[in-house]
């Protein structure tokens, strides 16, 4: 008997585990195809529980209880028109309307009193969300997580630490932006609380509004212009946002708790004043700064020295660098999918302990929890999507020595191979690759596939024998780009294409989990020397990661790339 658990906001999705083991985990949005869907997962549920398979389901977990969520429930556009305006594809509201909301937002941001919001919450959304799966024969009890205990467990039970110190920070959920918890022997005890109210997460979304990019989204982008500032503090930061050592909490002297109305505020106040690689730089040295406070607090409190953490805010590979290079912290792991779209899995997680009180004792070290396809499926695909374009298709006995060698001579290869990864970062399987030592491959995956802005890096995948030369310092291996590491001087002159200004970048150290990617990374180091590529997800600007083959090839043919390895198949592109 498994769990499921079932996220029905923003990046919706649904995981399954069953005695500590994930059997699959997946977001709508690879099935729709509208980027961070948001709604009901009814695809996601459908691949997860095939008919006759309903009666296996012992829990239902549902990751989010009140406040936004059940805001969603009952006016279904509600989440929809937010995200749009998010993403800025709804006007802009006016000042007026900023100054309404955020009244709104000062009175029922931080959900008090907890316990109304909590049974206004599971009646009236619980009822909602039955009469859903009831349309998919699923009749089940709900088990309500709340949205900081499923970021949490999703990340303790990933981790295979027996006994950690978890934290979780994020915007907002259920009241809160974060909360610290201690893992033992499978249990998880909350030992902090941080109100929603003083939202480091809202304060970085606010800021990359403020810089004219979308909320929720291109948090990585500012990240990233960081890196192009000289060293700069902006004093005024500590008003909206700021964790006291003295109270265990994070604390705001500023009125405004809106995200839109805290930009304007931000460009009037602040940006004016400074360039914006300077103000992205004040913004992620200060939000880096009371996060390390949180964690080194918390590490001196409890004596823990493993460190697990989830939550969107944790996306911020910089500050997840910082933390694993503390001194305090021996053992340091994130949720690979640590946002909102891994609520799900993270819910599920929770349940299965509960129903039967095991957990993994082993850390995760592959996440490929999506479908994969037959070779007969891969070459009825490629046969169907002749379309108007002319394409060379070449069986091959060693796909992946191939790769390697149209690799080595500097060609773009799309890779769509197994099962589909797991979360918002590809890990091989549904990839693009490139030689990393050749800067320019940076400027040409830009130009015909990604169109991303010039301060914006790409990732890389180096094999792990590799890692300690090209990394520095190198203490444990990353297998899901979660992490930023510094980069050596070897490192940086083999992987110009994949590393930033600041020389470092955001590494998959493969291991022995993709035997496939793996031997092809080392035909590659058997080409060049070193066994690593540039990696960066198989999909066009503004969609979703790949999932089927017919997505691999609708990506081949609507931009500049050329080459396609897909299962034992290498297709390629001739203009007509």
């Amino acid at each position: 008997m498994f769990s499921i658990g079932i996220h029905d906001l923003h990046d919706s999705g649904a995981g399954i585990v069953e005695n500590g083991e994930v059997l699959g985990a997946v977001n709508e949005e690879r099935f729709t195809k509208r980027k961070n869907d948001v709604g009901f997962p009814e695809n996601a549920i459908k691949y997860l529980v095939w008919k006759g398979r309903e009666e296996e389901i012992a829990k239902v977990a549902i990751p989010w209880i009140s406040g936004s969520a059940l805001f969603a429930r009952v006016f279904p556009g509600y989440e929809r028109r937010r995200r749009s305006l998010w993403r800025k594809e709804a006007k802009k509201p006016s000042r007026m309307q900023m100054h309404l909301t955020n009244l709104a937002f000062k009175l029922i941001q931080d959900q008090r009193p907890d316990r109304l919001w909590k049974l206004a919450g599971t009646a009236i959304g619980g009822n909602i969300i039955r009469r859903r799966l009831a349309r998919l024969g699923i009749g089940k009890e709900l088990l309500f997580v709340d949205h900081h205990t499923a970021h949490a467990s999703g990340t303790y039970y990933a981790s295979g630490f027996k006994e950690a110190l978890v934290i979780t920070l994020d915007g907002a959920g259920d009241g809160l932006c974060g909360t610290v918890s201690i893992g033992e022997n499978g249990k998880l005890t909350r030992i902090n609380k941080f109100r929603a109210g003083a939202s480091l997460g809202i304060l970085y979304g606010a800021a990359t509004l403020a810089c004219d990019m979308r909320y929720g989204e291109d948090e990585g982008k500012l990240m990233s212009l960081a890196a192009y500032s000289y060293p700069k503090e902006i004093r005024e930061l500590e008003s909206i946002s700021r964790y006291d050592t003295k109270s265990r909490q994070l604390v705001s002297g500023c009125g405004i708790k809106y995200e839109f109305l805290l930009s304007e505020y931000m460009k009037d106040n602040i940006l004016w004043k400074n360039d914006r690689e300077g103000f992205a730089y004040a913004i992620q040295k200060h939000v880096g700064d009371q996060v390390l406070k949180i964690v080194r607090q918390h590490v001196a409190e409890t004596g823990i020295h493993n460190v697990a953490v989830a939550g969107g805010f944790f996306s911020n590979i910089i500050t997840n660098m910082l933390i694993n290079e503390l001194d305090e912290v021996k053992n340091f792991f994130v949720f690979p999918h640590m946002g909102d779209g891994g609520l799900a899995l993270g819910a599920a997680y929770y349940a299965d302990f509960e129903e039967n009180g095991r957990f993994n004792k082993k850390q995760i070290d592959s996440i490929y929890y999506g479908p994969g396809y037959t070779e007969k499926e891969v070459e009825r695909a490629i046969r169907k999507h002749k379309g108007g374009k002319k394409l060379e298709i070449e069986e091959v006995g060693d796909i992946e020595k191939l790769t390697a060698e149209k690799l080595a001579e500097n060609e773009i290869v799309l890779r769509f191979q197994g099962r589909m990864e797991y979360g918002p970062r590809s890990l091989g399987n549904r990839s693009v690759l490139a030689l990393p030592e050749n800067s320019e491959n940076r400027n040409k995956i830009n130009l015909i596939i990604k169109k991303r802005p010039y301060y914006q890096p790409f990732a890389s995948t180096i094999l792990e024998e590799d890692a300690k030369s090209m990394l520095d310092p190198y203490m444990r291996p990353n297998r899901f780009m979660t992490v930023g590491y510094r980069t050596t001087e070897l490192g940086f002159k083999k992987l110009k294409a994949a590393s930033h200004i600041d020389k470092t970048t955001r590494p998959q150290i493969l291991g022995e989990e993709n035997a496939r990617y793996r031997a092809l990374l080392k035909h590659i180091r058997k080409k060049t020397g070193v066994g690593a590529v540039l990696n960066t997800s198989l999909n066009k600007h503004g969609m979703p990661i790949a999932m089927d083959p017919e997505d691999a090839i609708w990506t081949l043919f609507n931009t500049g790339a050329e080459n396609l390895a897909i299962g034992n198949f290498f297709v390629h592109k001739v203009e007509k």
